[in-house]
């Protein structure tokens, strides 16, 4: 059975307080966490879009391992054919 993200109290490792995400007029919760099927299945489709406009990148989600939530996206370079481009050197 899958834990399920606490959203009311602060992260006892890294102090991330799930409460400064969350809009109560909107209604909505804007965290992202590992534990919910939507959140990964949100962040598994920007991460493709962001490869899909660049090709030559590698997208993945780096998540907090004490509280499951998403810290950033490493995007990286594919190795090229072609090599950098001029300006870039």
């Amino acid at each position: 059975m899958r834990a399920k993200p606490n959203l009311k109290k602060p992260c006892d490792v890294c102090n991330y307080d799930p409460q400064d995400r969350m809009y109560e007029e909107w209604g909505k919760d804007m965290n992202l966490f590992k534990q919910r099927k939507r959140d990964k299945k949100l962040v598994k489709e920007e991460c493709e879009h962001h490869e899909m406009l660049h090709s030559n990148h590698i997208c993945k989600p780096v998540w907090r391992k004490c509280c499951g939530i998403l810290d950033r996206y490493t995007v990286t370079f594919k190795d090229s054919k072609y090599g950098f481009p001029k300006y870039l050197k």
